[in-house]
């Protein structure tokens, strides 16, 4: 399962290794966390194919595995791997900022919903389907987390 969580890095790792990440990348203490329901971790690389198909160029959404990664506000809109104590793979670090950007335009252009009351509307019908949609639940799941993140200025991190 695929969660998205509002946060600090302590609100995802434990102990030591979350005040490394929290201090290499300079995120200070916030609210409590926000965390999204669950999605099967499929609908990440469902959700990255449609939007390879859908939009020439989207970094953010693409790039980034569904592994040991986040999103930070303010930050310029490459993807970077930062290397980060007893990690054994670099965290990967992109901008929330872009990436809200990204999901706005794979709206526009898959004519999906970005408002909040619209979202969980979707979020409502696809619990209601026959069939699961993992690519539309992680879609709705990461827009409302990402749109959380930004509101918050916390960064947003992407947890299997």
């Amino acid at each position: 399962m695929l969660t998205f969580v509002a946060g600090t890095a302590a609100d995802v790792f434990g102990g030591e290794l979350a005040r490394l990440i929290d201090a290499k990348l300079a995120i200070a203490p916030g609210v409590e966390a926000y965390r999204s329901e669950p999605v099967d971790a499929v609908g990440w690389r469902a959700l990255q194919t449609r939007v390879l198909r859908t939009l020439d160029v989207a970094p953010q959404l693409t790039s980034v595995d569904a592994y040991q990664a986040v999103y930070v506000p303010g930050r310029d809109a490459g993807v970077e791997h930062v290397p980060v104590g007893t990690l054994a793979d670099p965290l990967q670090v992109g901008s929330l900022d872009a990436l809200l950007e990204e999901l706005r335009r794979f709206a526009a252009a898959a004519s999906l919903p970005t408002d909040d009351l619209e979202l969980m509307k979707l979020a409502a019908e696809l619990l209601e389907a026959d069939e699961p949609d993992p690519e539309m639940e992680t879609y709705v799941q990461l827009m409302l987390s990402a749109k959380q993140a930004f509101a918050r200025q916390q960064p947003l991190w992407v947890v299997i």
